[in-house]
């Protein structure tokens, strides 16, 4: 006799297989969140990774004492539009306040014209030292020198800074602009520092009395066999002054001053952009905001970002989030810090 299902049997086939389903939909969708989570948190970290590494190679090429931080308001746009409250050298802003300071400001040294042009009667690699022979320093009045810098080809430096400028738009003779500057390295090799009003002439525009009179123009040159004569003047010191800036045996070249500033997406400034502020010149009265600056955005869903410098060392802390990924009311956010000695 052929024995056939009955109907509960039949039911109680489609209920197992029913909840053998809904278990399997179950593990294959949890294999695909994780799978989603784990590819947006190794993409969140690259990026991450990514910025950092950014900033820290603009960092790395500063000059260390002219290192800045600026106290705005994220939240109304005061940062963006340069509504500074006040600023401060990195290293000296006391750890109670530094969670005020939201915009980071150096010069750098332009390693490009460092590193040089190929010279074929040297077969090297020609650009400026970055040293003085002080043997041969003449001191023409309290704020005007001529000194030689050796192994240095300027005619080599004026064209690489030269074609660096007209690139983002920028035009004229980069020395008589003052474009490119020369920064003395000081006693410490940290930059020349007086003091961080009357150094670098960081927002001399927002406050009149700031200087900069650690900052020389080159007023002319003459390069002979891969040695350079330089006639250099202080800027923003008058010419009685009776006392002058001191010339060390070390110099750096600086063509722009750096900015990282953040920009608010919203009203309620929960996650933030990142933006990188170059081609500007303190020392001729100019700041990040001013209308030939250059922008670079760095980063996006930025939920913090925070520096702090100890004994010339700079920390540099950044939160990106992921909008795609929300864990418990929060968007997935990866946190890292990064060293810049």
């Amino acid at each position: 006799m052929k024995r056939s299902f009955t109907l509960i049997e039949i039911l109680i086939v489609i209920i197992i297989l029913g909840i053998l389903g809904t278990i399997s939909s179950m593990i294959i969708t949890k294999i695909y969140e994780n799978y989603y989570y784990t590819k947006e948190y190794n993409k969140l970290s690259f990026e991450t990774d990514l910025v950092l590494n950014k900033i820290a190679a603009k960092l790395k090429n500063r000059i260390k004492n002219s290192v800045i931080a600026d106290e705005c308001n994220i939240s109304n746009n005061g940062c963006q539009v340069g509504n500074i409250t006040k600023f401060n050298v990195l290293s000296a802003i006391p750890e109670t306040e530094i969670k005020n300071y939201k915009v980071i400001e150096w010069l750098g040294e332009d390693l490009y014209a460092k590193r040089g042009i190929w010279d074929n009667t040297l077969k090297a690699l020609v650009g400026y030292s970055g040293f003085v022979d002080l043997k041969k320093t003449i001191k023409i009045s309290n704020i005007e020198y001529n000194i030689t810098t050796p192994f240095s080809n300027f005619n080599y430096v004026k064209s690489i800074e030269s074609n660096w400028t007209k690139q983002w738009g920028i035009n004229g003779d980069i020395f008589d602009k003052n474009l490119s500057v020369l920064i003395f390295s000081g006693p410490t090799d940290r930059g020349d520092f007086l003091d961080v009003n009357s150094s670098y002439g960081w927002w001399k525009n927002k406050f009149p009395n700031n200087k900069a009179t650690r900052v020389f123009k080159i007023l002319s040159y003459n390069t002979v066999s891969n040695d350079t004569t330089l006639h250099i003047k202080a800027i923003d010191i008058p010419a009685n002054a009776v006392n002058s800036p001191s010339v060390y045996e070390k110099y750096y070249i600086v063509n722009s001053a750096y900015a990282i500033v953040p920009e608010c997406k919203d009203s309620t400034c929960n996650e933030y952009n990142l933006t990188l502020k170059f081609n500007y010149y303190p020392w001729n009265g100019e700041d990040y905001n001013s209308s030939e600056t250059n922008s670079s955005l760095l980063a996006t869903n930025v939920t913090q970002f925070k520096f702090r410098e100890t004994n010339g060392v700079i920390r540099i802390l950044i939160c990106i989030s992921s909008p795609k990924i929300i864990i418990k009311g929060e968007p997935l956010t990866v946190c890292k810090e990064k060293v810049v000695f």
